[in-house]
């Protein structure tokens, strides 16, 4: 051994900070389905503009892809099938399964949306304006079901297949959440009421 090894540096490899990485951040909007549901009952599924904002937003930021969240949420029915498409596609290329196809579920999701908005338009069920409003609020609900099928897979494919990281109600779901339940609480008091 000569005497230059003991005023050499020692070697080791170096730790790199964890923090200093950039993590992968996911390409889709996460939440629990629980919440989802929830929500889209208590805002009579307005809660569809935040979750069509929210998935084009990880979208814009995550996957650089060129869009306008705000716009592509508010003409959803325009861009439905260009996102669960984009769903569908990143599933089968990491070979996730999922069970449904992008174009019949956004056809579904758009014919649900068109009919809801033109309920007013279209024959009385009944002779209660007060009924026919309550059915055609819960029929229009249903179009939130293509959205939890595609939400399912997002949350897969961002590794969270439950949703956790977005499964609690923060303040502005409570307000949301106690404002639809006094909603659909007039509702069936007025449906119990006799009529004038």
């Amino acid at each position: 051994m000569s005497t230059d090894d003991i005023y050499k540096a020692p070697e080791a490899e170096l730790i790199v900070n964890p923090n200093d990485s950039e993590e992968a951040k996911p390409e889709f909007f996460t939440t629990a389905i629980s919440k989802m549901v929830v929500l889209s009952v208590c805002t009579l599924n307005l809660y569809s503009f935040y979750w069509f904002y929210k998935h084009w937003t990880a979208q814009k930021l995550n996957a650089n892809r060129d869009c306008l969240p705000v716009l592509r949420a508010i003409f959803q029915v325009f861009f439905v099938y260009s996102l669960f498409s984009t769903i569908k596609n990143e599933a089968d290329h990491k070979s996730v399964k999922a069970a449904w196809m992008a174009g019949p579920l956004a056809v579904y999701y758009i014919v649900l949306q068109i009919l809801q908005n033109a309920s007013e338009h279209l024959p009385s069920i009944s002779e209660n304006l007060l009924f026919d409003s309550l059915f055609w609020i819960i029929f229009g609900l249903t179009s939130v079901i293509p959205m939890l099928v595609v939400q399912k897979t997002a949350n897969i494919l961002n590794d969270d297949p439950e949703g956790i990281t977005n499964k609690k109600f923060g303040a502005a779901n409570w307000v949301f959440t106690l404002i639809g339940v006094a909603f659909w609480g007039l509702m069936v008091v007025g449906l119990m009421l006799p009529a004038a």
